[in-house]
């Protein structure tokens, strides 16, 4: 009798010992899934915070309009210089009395200048965030001036006659079309598209001298 109540005691603690340590693994169990999901909810927060700095965080882009300006400040600007020494010959004639024919001219030169550039007021520059790519229109170059060096001027040869003599009205026409000819001659040589050129190089340096068009990429039309 007392062998068989010892049996039943060892069963009755091998059970309640099987169910204490049952119960010691569902709450560490237990706690581990709390723990887990407990991490999970604190990185989904995190993850969310970072999204909402993200977006909260300022979107830097360039204010065309502060470049505009900085150009338009610069007005006309002649980039490009044509220099030459030109000879030209002005002729005058007329008739004496309406009917005997007269003729004068001069044959000379002249040091000087052509000047070209571009009106930076009219610079027009659009942007594009998402490509992060700006657009610069430039207006076409055109001629500024005809510079001539009047300390140059050398006569080669002179014909002038009595009746018919050189005056001051005519050296002021023949100053016109040996400025026409100079500037013709400019053109030809390609000035304007020289001009066009440097014209871009000071725009894209102007750009890149601003810190907020460091990432943007430039393009001219």
């Amino acid at each position: 009798m007392d062998k068989l109540r010892a049996n039943r005691n060892l069963i009755y603690i091998a059970v309640i010992a099987a169910a204490v340590i049952a119960m010691i693994v569902m709450v560490i169990q237990f706690r581990s899934e709390k723990k887990a999901q407990a991490d999970e909810a604190a990185q989904n927060v995190t993850v969310t915070e970072m999204k909402k700095k993200k977006l909260a965080e300022p979107k830097i882009t360039v204010d065309t309009k502060i470049i505009e300006d900085g150009l338009s400040d610069m007005g006309f600007l002649v980039t490009q210089e044509y220099y030459f020494t030109q000879v030209e010959r002005y002729t005058k004639e007329t008739r004496l009395f309406g009917l005997v024919p007269s003729e004068s001219e001069i044959l000379y030169s002249y040091d000087g200048s052509v000047q070209a550039g571009i009106d930076f007021e009219k610079i027009e520059i659009t942007k594009d965030d998402d490509t992060k790519k700006l657009t610069v229109t430039l207006p076409p170059s055109e001629i500024n001036a005809v510079i001539i060096d009047e300390k140059s001027f050398k006569a080669y040869s002179e014909k002038d006659y009595l009746w018919n003599r050189i005056q001051l009205e005519d050296y002021s026409r023949s100053r016109v079309q040996f400025e026409n000819a100079a500037r013709k001659k400019a053109i030809d040589s390609g000035i304007l598209d020289r001009a066009d050129d440097q014209a871009m190089k000071l725009v894209m340096n102007f750009i890149r001298s601003i810190p907020d068009a460091a990432d943007y990429t430039v393009a001219f039309e």
